[in-house]
């Protein structure tokens, strides 16, 4: 008795420390995102714009609406993505009916094909792609479109930014005895050595492109499995996918019947074509 006692309080403890640190850890990434945003946006907008183009001229109101339209879909992404139900729990009705399929030991329920279970959502989900930090959720099939989404926004936005970043800092950047090259290669001594706007200026640029790189690596990365009709946890597997139905099916998987439009704003609907749970597989494979 006091032995199942002690398992349950272990148990129960084990199940706290996890969520706090996953609550942890999501925060530090959430904070990340909800600094740079708006460090970048300042910077941007009240800082090079007007240095780039004159103020309230054509090109001036253009540029701040393409701010705006990349603001509103980067943060409308990710907030559908992180608060859209991607596990089995919605799906728990049609997984009664489903007997053939492995029961998840951790749920204590079915597993259908292509869901895993997620130990930092303790849950598992359909179409389980991967757990995104950033998201504080797992990218699975009812969400895997807002997260493609939102990194393809940040990448065009770190990638739109960046190109009049360069035209901004070339207009005072100047060799100074190659100290410019101190400061984009070790952009914190920068500071300690020549302290000014000038060294900010270049940090945030250095991030701008670090940021640039790798949501454009993670977009061709996982838009390149969409391609072939894979998830991340098919992707070890190096031949044909069994659920690949060519290019523009797979794409409609993942962004709905009106996957051309879905760039536009994250509250266009668009219909996924299936319930995640049951898939046509490709016999010749």
């Amino acid at each position: 008795m006091c032995y199942d006692a002690y398992n349950i309080f272990r148990k129960v403890n084990f199940l706290k420390n996890k969520r706090f640190k996953r609550f942890l850890e999501h925060s530090v990434y959430l904070a990340i995102i909800f600094v740079l945003v708006p460090v970048f946006l300042y910077f941007e907008l009240c800082v090079v714009l007007p240095a780039i183009v004159e103020e309230w001229s054509l090109p001036y109101i253009i540029h701040y609406c393409c701010a705006a339209f990349l603001l509103i879909n980067i943060v409308g992404n990710m907030v559908y993505g992180m608060f859209t139900d991607t596990s089995v729990k919605r799906k728990i009705a049609c997984l009664d009916k489903r007997k053939d399929w492995p029961i998840c030991t951790l749920c204590e329920c079915p597993r259908p094909p292509r869901a895993w279970h997620c130990n930092t959502c303790n849950v598992c989900i359909i179409k389980r792609d991967h757990h995104c930090t950033f998201f504080a959720c797992c990218i699975g099939y009812y969400n895997h479109r807002y997260f493609m989404l939102f990194v393809l926004d940040i990448f065009v936005s770190m990638l739109y930014s960046f190109y009049y970043n360069l035209k901004f800092i070339a207009q005072f950047m100047s060799w100074n005895h190659g100290l410019v090259i101190i400061k984009f290669v070790f952009p914190l001594a920068s500071f300690v050595i020549d302290f000014g706007a000038e060294s900010i200026y270049v940090f945030l640029v250095l991030i701008n492109f670090l940021v640039g790189s790798f949501t454009g690596f993670l977009f061709f990365y996982h838009f390149n499995n969409i391609l072939k009709g894979k998830i991340t946890p098919e992707n070890k597997n190096t031949s044909e996918s069994l659920y690949n139905k060519g290019w523009k099916s797979n794409l409609i998987e993942v962004l709905g019947y009106k996957w051309y439009l879905t760039w536009i704003s994250p509250f266009i609907s668009s219909p996924l074509p299936g319930n995640g749970v049951e898939w046509d597989v490709d016999k010749t494979q």
